[in-house]
C-alpha cells in the first residue's frame, strides 16, 4: 500500500511540474527563427503603455478612437494605416503594405446570442456554401466579448483572422482584424492583444458610467 501510495504522490508532483512549466511558457518570450517575439501579455502591456517596438525595432503607437454610430471606443493603430473608411455603421482600417487591418461594423440586430461554439460552427458553414475555407484554430469568452482566431487561404497567402462580437451595449457590434499568418507572431500578436485591451476599455467604461 505504501509503494502505491508513493507512486501516487510521484505522479502528482509530476503533473504539477508539467502544469508550471506550460503556465511558464505562457508567459515567457516566443523564439523562433532566432528571433525571440514578445507574449501576449507583454503586447497587452505595450499596448496599455502606448507603443510596442518589435525585435526588428519596429514601432507601433495606440490610440483609442470612437467609431460607428454608437461610438464604440476602439483600441486603434495610431497612423498606421494607408486607407481609412468610416461611416456610422461600418469602419475599416488597412495598410496595404504590411497586409494589415481592423474593420469594426453594426449589425442591424444583436450578434452574440447563441453560444460561442455554434458561431463557429455557422462561420465554418458560411465559408463552405462560399466555397471558401476557413480553419478556426481558437475560441475564447471573455467578460464583454467572444472572439475566434481562424486562418483562411488566400491568393496572397494564408491570412490570419480575429473576428471578435460584443456582448455588452447592444450586442449589435462586431470586428474583424486580420494580418498574413507568417507574421502572427508580430502583427497578429498585436491584434489579438488590441481586442482584448477593448474588453478591458469596456469593463472600464461601466465602471465609470
Amino acid at each position: 500500500m505504501a509503494y502505491v501510495d508513493e507512486k501516487i504522490a510521484l505522479l502528482e508532483r509530476e503533473a504539477r511540474r508539467q502544469e508550471k512549466e506550460a503556465q511558464e511558457e505562457k508567459t515567457q518570450p516566443v523564439q523562433q527563427d532566432d528571433m525571440w517575439y514578445l507574449t501576449l501579455e507583454e503586447m497587452l502591456e505595450a499596448v496599455r503603455e502606448g507603443t510596442v517596438t518589435f525585435p526588428n525595432q519596429e514601432k507601433f503607437e495606440f490610440v483609442i478612437r470612437k467609431t460607428l454610430s454608437e461610438k464604440i471606443a476602439i483600441p486603434l493603430i495610431k497612423d498606421g494605416f494607408t486607407g481609412v473608411e468610416e461611416s456610422e455603421k461600418l469602419s475599416i482600417f488597412y495598410d496595404e503594405e504590411r497586409g494589415i487591418s481592423q474593420m469594426v461594423t453594426l449589425a442591424d440586430k444583436p450578434l452574440a446570442e447563441e453560444s460561442i461554439g455554434e458561431w463557429k460552427r455557422q462561420m465554418e458553414e458560411g465559408m463552405q456554401e462560399l466555397n471558401l475555407y476557413t480553419e478556426v484554430t481558437e475560441e475564447k469568452v471573455l467578460e464583454n466579448l467572444d472572439y475566434l482566431i481562424s486562418r483562411t487561404p488566400t491568393a496572397k497567402g494564408w491570412v490570419y483572422n480575429i473576428c471578435y462580437r460584443l456582448r455588452a451595449g447592444s450586442g449589435r457590434v462586431a470586428g474583424n482584424y486580420n494580418c498574413f499568418e507568417k507574421d502572427k507572431k508580430t502583427y497578429g500578436i498585436m491584434l489579438e492583444a488590441l481586442v482584448l485591451r477593448l474588453n478591458e476599455t469596456i469593463t472600464d467604461d461601466m465602471k465609470v458610467s
